[in-house]
């Protein structure tokens, strides 16, 4: 296997970006904001294709850790510890919500119990530990592994659910139905919120893991076109969905499509009525790998920065942090459960802002004028970072205004940590 060639890469950054929401959150988008949606969003995918693409330059040409890179060009290594806070929160979570489809085959309501969302965690950090512990080569190795097996699996669940359309001759439901999330709806000014921030979150615009992969690039490479094929990959693994969804909805217009109450409510409500068991088992089985490729980096980002903070070598290092952020898992947990506070809500608030900004401060080499950037790939930077800024600006904004205030004094709180540290940092990284 050839770690360095296009293709492999490729399926690096797209099991990066492929996730969760590209089954249950983009279907149920789509299907409400119609074709202007769609446009919508693919325009601002191509807005942050160089952002991306920006972020792996900057290290592939200065072969920095994440926290030295920021240390050594801007003097500002509280920038990249950002990623680390975030990247903290982020798995706290999305390890749960992940995990979910491979435990609920055998815990009933696995989201509403205590003992079975600790198990959830246990579970998935255990994986995460044993992934993360041999290097990154071997989690690459994974990431691919993964990415590959869930679209075969994905493509064999639309088939086998095809097969079903024809037998209960739900044809023309099924195409009313991919035709409404085609349909013309118009422009809305909660459609550039919800698909701007759904463009940013599903392609990993501000998590930070660019940046590790970058030091792994070889020059020949070019950033532009990983950035483009993943973004690509992402694309149509989220078209996928669409139609999966489409086909769902083609037995039973009335369920839910959207996050947990599709996963655990609408598909084995609509799949178990028409003896389609099978394909429950194969969405699961996808959606645990699709979560696991995009908790990996996630893994592979808080480890290295924890690395350079900690003077640990990775076998004690790696422990140490997924311990730590399996603790934050197991505390929201208890929160949510016994506190009925939704802990999940509050957190991925904030973090679905963050990305946005996150992918400003990845792409901190055009803020600057690093010469090392590509003069094409500067120009075409300009335009992400004003329109990316912009909608996060917006997504501000409407946390405000839809009352949000956990996940904005979060968010605000998490920023002031991480930047506080700049002068700690400082003095840690010239030592």
């Amino acid at each position: 296997m050839d770690r360095l060639s296009l293709g492999y890469l490729s399926l690096i950054v797209a099991a990066y970006m492929i996730g969760l929401s590209n089954l249950w959150k983009f279907p149920a988008l789509l299907l409400k904001y119609g074709l202007g949606g769609l446009l919508f969003y693919i325009v601002i995918v191509i807005t942050m294709i160089p952002l991306i693409a920006v972020a792996m330059e900057s290290t592939k040409h200065k072969r920095h850790e994440l926290l030295e890179y920021y240390y050594e060009e801007y003097g500002k290594p509280g920038l990249g510890l950002t990623f680390f806070v975030f990247d903290v929160v982020l798995l706290s979570y999305y390890a749960l919500v992940g995990g979910w489809p491979l435990t609920a085959l055998a815990i009933k309501d696995v989201t509403s119990s205590f003992s079975g969302n600790v198990l959830t965690l246990v579970i998935v950090f255990v994986v995460l530990l044993l992934v993360l512990m041999h290097g990154k080569e071997r989690t690459f190795d994974i990431m691919v592994i993964s990415v590959a097996l869930a679209f075969i699996s994905f493509l064999t669940a639309i088939f086998l659910l095809y097969i079903k359309i024809g037998q209960y001759n739900t044809g023309d439901m099924f195409l009313k139905w991919l035709g409404e999330a085609f349909a013309w709806k118009g422009i809305s000014a909660s459609m550039i919120r919800d698909m701007s921030q759904q463009a940013a979150y599903s392609l990993s615009l501000g998590m930070g893991f660019y940046l590790v992969l970058g030091e792994f690039l070889p020059n020949r490479i070019s950033s532009t076109k990983l950035a483009t094929i993943g973004a690509l990959l992402d694309t149509t693994a989220s078209i996928l969905g669409t139609i999966l969804i489409s086909m769902v909805l083609a037995f039973s217009p009335d369920v839910p499509i959207h996050g947990t109450a599709l996963v655990f409510k609408g598909l084995p409500q609509v799949l178990k009525a028409v003896n389609a068991s099978p394909v429950l088992y194969l969405l699961y089985f996808t959606l645990f790998l699709i979560a696991l490729s995009s908790m990996i980096p996630l893994g592979e980002t808080i480890i290295r920065v924890f690395e350079e903070l900690s003077r640990r070598p990775r076998q004690t290092a790696a422990p140490i942090i997924l311990a730590s952020t399996f603790v934050l898992g197991i505390a929201s947990v208890a929160v949510m459960i016994y506190g009925g506070v939704d802990t999940i809500g509050i957190l991925d608030g904030a973090v679905t802002t963050f990305v946005l900004f996150g992918g400003i401060i990845a792409a901190w080499a055009v803020i600057t004028g690093k010469e090392y950037i590509p003069s094409s790939l500067r120009r075409a930077s300009y335009i992400g970072v004003l329109i990316v800024g912009t909608l996060g600006i917006y997504a501000l904004i409407q946390l405000i205004l839809g009352k949000n205030f956990a996940s904005l004094v979060l968010l605000l709180m998490l920023l002031g940590v991480a930047l506080g540290f700049n002068g700690y940092l400082k003095g840690l990284l010239s030592e």
